[in-house]
């Protein structure tokens, strides 16, 4: 180099200098605000936080990835894994990897930003989504998928479906065509994913694909309702996996207020980035794929209070590595609290009867304490049965100084206390209400797989119990009248079909009634577990098939101090009310009855929770001070510790 190009090459270098010390907007307008600042990319670390579910709080799912050969193989166990909620290490109570013998779920759901400029995008995914949905089944994955647009408005192409032939469809339907003013309203498409009805025992993952900077409310349009803090709150609350393939800067310029990698920074650690112009497409998507695929999901029941809204911290360690997350104590309904984004729908295969009446009711585990059956059949003489969700409580360590019982805020002088695994013998008669139609044959072969562990598990809690079995769909059967003998009701069990039934609803309360007319032993427990995908037929609903209401089959359980288990759906084809939602007959139980989202688990871990129930059951004893026998309904109140629940009985002689 000459000494005349060298001058001017050495000028040019003290100009650049100076302008960047300046902080000369136009350079600095197409670098991220948060490249300086660490965010979770696939594979930068061994342990990665994919996500934290706890809408379901006290019952915490995590969601991890570890980089390793055995950690991508599923190789890792129970014992590999320590977690930690803000500093304080927990009892991991199980974990699964995606594989043949742990079936897993997750709702995925894909935005995507149907601008001109991802037409190449679009093209590869439209050759990758059979590939990719090929892979999840193969990888035991129960999925649901949707799939949701956006340019300057949001489109639902197509609302959940656990058909992957039908979100094959709905990806070759994206076409890029126009969006060249960026930004768009990517915030907009996130929330209507938020609020279109996730499982809640599923993964939640939204894979955000965009090439552009997002619009947000107050940057001088009217496009978006949201901004960045507001939807991060909301995929914390919602225990959202949010994977973000966009860009790592833009043509246009990123503020804090415009540029994702700001929502995935703020998640905690729940969140990933993966640069869209770092690799081509169609290989990112293979990056996605085993990202879903190699996911470990880890459960564990926080033992601690914590107030509403309060953030929670979550770390997960596995040898010397580790990654840290957050989730909020809420639940998704009081968090979005910020106006509907404008929605457009494209398709008429929403699913409906969405419902949040489980918000009302007593759902298992949501609670630390629940009181699952009050029987006042001897009245005076009150027995109330009491499920503590804590390590002491499910082992029986808590004796009877830890309970107060109050009867309509009186306190109350507790006469017997007992643990149903203690040398006590305590009684039982549990009654099995089965829907054998054909929808339910999964559920009907667990039922039989477990139903030996079951009375099994019975008999070593020393509890005599009596067995009964009915089944229903548009008839009521009698499977198995009252028997003690475990081999008698395995066998009856074992009978069951599940055929036909597919008109929806059945008639669920006729096959209630016909259990509380079997004649229950007075001093035993009562249950009735009722098991069932279908909505109810009810007196009035335009056909002959049932005899009763909702109401009064509420009445008549309360009368014969029940404890009531539904294992039924939170979502049906048709559409839920309050005559036919049999989770409106657990809300007219005032508390003393249970529900189980028959989707929100696998069947078979489902019975094993409610072999739990059974067999780590407080029975408390006491007598009403006031023996008025008018028919009235009074609330009985349990507090253990700083934690309480409440049930109704009715105040009459039988």
């Amino acid at each position: 180099m000459n000494t005349k190009k060298l001058t001017w090459f050495l000028i040019l270098v003290c100009i650049a200098l100076t302008l960047l010390q300046a902080g000369l907007p136009a350079l600095a307008d197409s670098v991220s605000q948060v490249s300086s600042v660490p965010i979770s990319m696939p594979g930068s670390s061994v342990v990665e936080i994919t996500g934290v579910n706890a809408v379901n709080f006290p019952n915490v799912i995590t969601y991890v990835r570890v980089n390793t050969p055995e950690g991508r193989e599923g190789q890792l166990r129970k014992e590999d894994f320590h977690i930690f909620e803000d500093g304080e290490l927990m009892e991991t109570a199980s974990v699964q990897f995606p594989d043949k013998t742990s079936r897993t779920k997750l709702d995925l759901a894909i935005v995507f930003d149907e601008t001109g400029s991802m037409s190449e995008e679009i093209a590869d995914l439209k050759a990758k989504v059979k590939q990719l949905t090929d892979n999840l089944a193969s990888a035991n994955i129960d999925c649901r998928y949707s799939l949701i647009s956006f340019n300057d408005e949001v489109i639902i192409k197509q609302g959940w479906t656990s058909d992957p032939a039908i979100m094959k469809n709905a990806v070759d339907g994206l076409e890029a065509d126009g969006g060249d003013d960026a930004p768009e309203v990517n915030l907009d498409a996130i929330e209507t994913t938020l609020l279109s009805g996730f499982r809640p025992d599923a993964q939640h993952m939204i894979l955000d694909i965009t090439d552009s900077m997002t619009h947000y409310r107050g940057d001088g349009t009217e496009f978006s309702q949201f901004t960045i803090p507001e939807t991060t709150e909301h995929l914390i609350s919602n225990g959202t996996s949010y994977i973000l393939v966009g860009p790592a800067s833009t043509s246009g310029g990123y503020t804090i207020h415009s540029d994702k990698k700001e929502l995935v920074k703020a998640l905690g650690g729940s969140g990933l980035f993966i640069d869209i112009h770092s690799d081509e497409f169609s290989v990112i998507l293979d990056k996605i794929q085993s990202i879903i695929t190699e996911t470990y999901t880890i459960w564990y029941y926080s033992p601690n209070y914590h107030e509403k809204d309060k953030k929670i911290s979550i770390e997960v360690r596995v040898g010397d590595d580790f990654d840290s997350g957050l989730f909020t104590v809420s639940h998704i309904q009081d968090s979005l609290a910020a106006p509907l984004p404008l929605i457009t729908y494209q398709t008429s295969d929403q699913e409906t009867g969405i419902s949040d009446i489980s918000d009302e009711i007593s759902t298992l585990g949501r609670s630390i304490v629940d009181i699952t059956g009050i029987n006042a059949v001897n009245f005076p003489y009150i027995l109330s049965y009491v499920t503590v969700n804590t390590t002491d409580g499910r082992s029986g360590e808590l004796t009877e100084t830890d309970f107060k019982v109050y009867e309509d805020d009186e306190l109350m002088n507790i006469t017997s206390f007992s643990f149903t695994d203690s040398s006590d013998k305590t009684s039982l008669d549990l009654v099995i209400v089965f829907d054998d139609t054909g929808s339910l044959v999964d559920e009907i072969g667990d039922m039989k797989e477990k139903i030996h562990g079951l009375t099994e598990s019975i008999s070593a809690a020393n509890i005599d119990c009596r067995y009964s079995l009915i089944s229903f769909k548009d008839s009521v059967v009698v499977q198995q009248e009252w028997t003690s003998d475990p081999a008698v009701i395995r066998k009856a069990i074992d009978s069951l079909t599940a055929e036909e039934g597919f008109d929806d609803p059945e008639v669920n309360l006729d096959a209630i009634e016909t259990a509380l007319g079997f004649g229950f032993r007075p001093d035993a427990q009562h249950m009735i577990l009722d098991i069932t995908d279908s909505t109810t037929h009810y007196r009035g609903d335009g056909t002959r098939f049932s005899k009763y209401t909702i109401p009064e089959t509420a009445d008549h359980l309360l009368d014969n101090g029940t404890s009531f288990i539904l294992v039924g759906p939170t979502t049906v084809p048709g559409v839920f009310n309050e005559n036919n939602d049999k989770r409106e007959l657990i809300k007219s139980l005032g508390g003393s009855g249970l529900f189980i989202d028959i989707h929100g688990d696998d069947f078979s871990a489902i019975l094993d929770r409610i072999q739990g129930v059974i067999t780590q059951t407080y029975i408390i004893g006491y007598y009403t001070p006031d023996e008025i026998t008018d028919g009235g309904k009074r609330t009985v109140r349990i507090i253990v510790k700083n934690n309480e629940d409440s049930g109704q009985y009715t105040s009459s002689m039988r």
